[in-house]
C-alpha cells in the first residue's frame, strides 16, 4: 500500500473512533425521561391556632425530684401553675396541625420548663410535639446545648376532642433515653428514669377544621377523633 493511501485510512479510522463517544452522547441525551412518581395525596389537616398547655409533675416524678433536691420552674413566657403538692408549668400553644386518625401533625409551644438545684439547671426551650413519631422535642441548656426529644408520649384517642373550635387533649408523658441523659449531665444523676412517667399533661386551643375542596357547605364543628 503507498504511503498516501495509508495516511488515508489511519485518518478515517481516527475520525470513526473519535465520533463514536460523541454520537453516543447525543443518543443518550435525546433518550425521553423515565415518568416521575406522583406524589401520594395528603390528607385534610385541622389546623390549631392559640391555646395553653399544661405539663404537670406526675406523682412519682414529684417524689424523685423532691428527693434530689431538684426543683420545677417555669421558662417565659410559660409560667407556673398548679399547687404546692402538683406542680405545672403552663406554655402558651402557638400553632400546629393534625390528622383525623392523629397519626400526623404537630403542636408548637412558646417557653418550656426548668428543673434546678442550686447553682445548676436544665432548661428545655421552645418545645414542639410531634404526632409522627410521639415525641417532645425541646432546645436544651444546662448540659451541652443540643435539640433533644426530651418526652414521648402516646395519644390516646378517647382523650382527644374536637368541639366549638376547640380541641382538647389529655396526655402522659414519658422521659426519654435522651432526657435522661440531660438530667444526668446537669445534676450527675437522673431523678426520673427513662421510660418513667415525668408529666401528666393537658391542653386545649382553638382549631379549623379543614374544608372539603367539592362542597360550598361548611364541615361539621365537632366530631371525636376516636370515631
Amino acid at each position: 500500500m503507498s504511503a498516501p493511501r495509508r495516511l488515508l485510512t489511519t485518518a478515517c479510522v481516527t475520525a470513526l473512533a473519535l465520533t463514536a463517544p460523541l454520537g453516543g452522547s447525543i443518543s443518550l441525551a435525546a433518550a425521553p425521561e423515565s415518568p416521575r412518581p406522583v406524589p401520594a395525596p395528603q390528607g385534610d389537616l385541622t389546623r390549631v391556632g392559640q391555646g395553653n398547655g399544661e405539663f404537670c409533675l406526675a406523682p412519682g416524678a414529684h417524689r424523685a425530684l423532691a428527693k434530689a433536691h431538684v426543683r420545677l420552674n417555669a421558662v417565659r413566657p410559660a409560667r407556673l401553675s398548679g399547687t404546692r403538692e402538683r406542680r405545672c408549668v403552663t406554655t402558651p400553644i402557638t400553632g400546629g396541625t393534625f390528622n383525623r386518625s392523629l397519626s400526623k401533625g404537630e403542636l408548637r409551644f412558646d417557653g418550656g420548663f426548668e428543673f434546678t438545684r442550686g447553682g445548676r439547671y436544665l432548661r428545655v426551650n421552645h418545645l414542639k410535639a410531634d404526632f409522627a413519631t410521639g415525641r417532645v422535642s425541646g432546645d436544651v441548656r444546662g448540659t451541652r446545648p443540643a435539640r433533644a426529644a426530651f418526652l414521648a408520649f402516646t395519644l390516646d384517642r378517647k382523650q382527644v376532642r374536637v368541639s366549638s373550635g376547640k380541641v382538647t387533649a389529655r396526655v402522659t408523658f414519658t422521659l426519654t433515653s435522651q432526657g435522661a441523659a440531660s438530667f444526668k449531665s446537669a445534676f450527675g444523676v437522673a431523678p426520673v428514669k427513662a421510660g418513667e412517667r415525668l408529666f401528666e399533661g393537658t391542653g386545649t386551643a382553638d382549631v379549623r377544621l379543614p374544608h372539603p375542596s367539592h362542597t360550598l357547605r361548611p364541615a361539621r364543628t365537632t366530631f371525636d377523633v376516636h370515631q
